[in-house]
């Protein structure tokens, strides 16, 4: 997890992360704030199982990023807790 980018530690001590702990928090980060290679570094540390089931627990997400995991989890909106918060967009 040391691999993962100084930026998304920029409010907490990196060394207080403990990975198994604070999995829901760090998926979240890296989801809203992360680059790729950390996206890849969560994939390979959790695995997409774990991920999916991490992110559909979330209580907020960016539009941007529910779309993500709805594609990248071959998910619903539906399936994420987020998604019951979000007002609908009409055009």
């Amino acid at each position: 997890m040391n691999a993962l980018s100084g930026h998304l530690f920029w409010d907490v001590n990196r060394d207080e992360i403990d990975p198994a702990r604070h999995a829901s928090w760090l998926t979240q980060r890296v989801l809203e704030y992360g680059r790729w290679a950390d996206w890849q570094i969560l994939v390979s540390e959790y695995g997409k199982p774990r991920l999916a089931e991490l992110a559909t627990g979330l209580r907020s997400l960016s539009p941007k990023t529910l779309a993500f995991c709805c594609a990248c989890f071959q998910l619903p909106k539906s399936a994420f807790r987020c998604s019951a918060s979000m007002p609908s967009r009409s055009l």
